[in-house]
């Protein structure tokens, strides 16, 4: 048999010098297990259902609730999406006002969208050097609970895409005092108790939703679900899960889970202390560079997420990103504006590390053999800004609509009829019902001009944004 051109091209890749700067969390390099094919069962005698776990899953289960301190957790196969979606769902009823982080991701979005939800948008403080938005506070959302005395939950990510922690303790005390739930997007943040920051179960989330492809040794698709807490119905809750996932749950994605659960148990706590002085070794070598450095925000933030910024405007995230790429073989996990991102997780090699600390010093020396004068001019160069928009209809109203295509240069006055992001990471610029402002559209072809991916709503191939289509 001929092999297909994705799996030949995959076995290529795994072969190559390529190091990964990226999720998912195991690199490649942890986490052994037999061939997939091997044990790649369906709910025989004896294995259990993951909608309804009375023994084998459930005991697993059990085990990944007392690792984390949870009341009740739950193995998911795909991802923090689904999570998301059964969460939210879960929790409100159709027409709910919610409280919604404005940087939340797009499958917060789908669920207010599917739900018939009236979001209040919460944007976080926004750090315009490199474009980054901080965590929430809690008079943030104190505030805003004031105001909107009828909000159902409080949705919200920590940390970012970035590794930005929001105040989770206080945000929830403010919100139970009122007794209303708090959802937290904890994607990035499966690993927050091993490098002992706070993490939202301990913090007192109601619901915490955890990628644990993404910064721990598992299997792409690999995610929990935490449970705590009088406010949700649990057994609504249950119910989203089995509606959001397949019926048929893959055993190998189940069984990645729950050897990454032993790991921790056993291994997890020497490893991470280990990867911590890694880190923080890599980060103290760097601190000399003249034109890269490593962003450090106030405050608490997740040291293991490397956001490699520039001052030079003539050596934008997106040229980083490439000449790390193929100048050194190094792939980050995404480019903005002015900085990339590299994620280190607790399954990087020593090696992988330094090959990343010689490669950014040469790049800097190569940087300062230039013209000093190309330093950004600016604060704010990078195009991301709070530009709150209007909104014209709700999202669940707009996505019925009927749409048209338009040029982006003249969308201005229309509005969207999908969702528009940068990808990674997700985040939304604009959603369906929202006006397109001018600032929005200089916005976009500053990303575009600057090599980074619009999703969504935005036809790459003709330059055309998906609008409402006109009536009369």
């Amino acid at each position: 048999m001929r092999d297909s051109e994705l799996y030949t091209r995959l076995i290529e890749y795994s072969r190559s010098r390529a190091y990964p700067f990226h999720m998912p969390g195991h690199k490649r390099q942890m986490m052994v297990m037999e061939d997939p094919y091997r044990f790649d069962l369906t709910e025989i005698d004896g294995f259990d259902n993951l909608h309804e776990a009375e023994n084998l899953l459930k005991r697993a289960q059990e085990q990944a609730a007392s690792i984390y301190g949870s009341e009740e957790s739950h193995f998911m196969v795909n991802g923090s999406t689904g999570g998301l979606l059964a969460a939210i769902g879960g929790i409100t009823h159709r027409g709910d006002r919610v409280l919604v982080a404005r940087n939340c991701h797009t499958s917060v979005y789908h669920a207010l969208e599917l739900n018939g939800l009236r979001p209040v948008y919460l944007w976080p403080e926004l750090d315009e050097g490199p474009g980054i938005y901080q965590g929430l506070t809690c008079r943030q959302v104190e505030e805003a609970l004031e105001k909107y005395p009828d909000i159902r939950a409080v949705i919200f990510t920590s940390p970012t895409y970035e590794g930005l922690l929001s105040d989770v303790k206080g945000i929830c005390e403010a919100a139970h005092q009122r007794k209303i739930p708090c959802i937290v997007d904890e994607a990035h943040g499966a690993h927050l108790h091993w490098i002992e920051l706070p993490d939202a179960v301990s913090s007192g989330a109601d619901v915490v939703i955890q990628s644990l492809h993404k910064t721990m040794p598992a299997l792409t698709q690999t995610a929990l679900i935490h449970i705590n807490g009088r406010l949700v119905n649990r057994e609504r809750l249950r119910k989203m899960l089995a509606t959001y996932q397949t019926s048929s749950p893959s055993y190998v994605l189940m069984a990645s889970v729950s050897q990454c659960m032993s790991w921790l148990a056993q291994e997890g706590a020497e490893r991470f202390a280990l990867y911590r002085q890694e880190v923080w070794q890599l980060r103290e070598g760097l601190k000399n560079m003249k034109h890269l450095y490593l962003y450090e925000p106030e405050g608490v933030f997740d040291w293991g997420k490397l956001v490699i910024c520039t001052d030079r405007y003539d050596q934008t995230g997106r040229k980083l990103y490439d000449r790390l790429r193929k100048g050194f073989d190094l792939q980050m996990e995404m480019a903005s504006a002015r900085y990339v991102l590299a994620m280190t997780t607790v399954g990087d090699s020593p090696e992988g590390l330094q090959r990343l600390a010689q490669a950014l010093e040469a790049i800097d020396g190569e940087a300062g053999q230039n013209d000093g004068s190309v330093q950004w001019p600016g604060v704010n160069k990078t195009g991301i800004s709070q530009l709150v928009p209007e909104r014209y209809m709700e999202m669940d109203a707009a996505a019925e609509q009927p749409t048209e295509e338009v040029a982006l240069a003249s969308a201005a006055g229309r509005v969207m009829g999908d969702y528009l992001y940068l990808y990674p990471p997700g985040v939304p610029i604009l959603v369906p019902g929202e006006v397109i402002q001018m600032k929005h559209i200089e916005n976009i072809q500053n990303y575009l001009s600057q090599g980074l991916e619009v999703h969504g709503g935005y036809l790459k191939e003709s330059g055309n944004v998906k609008v409402i289509l006109h009536h009369g």
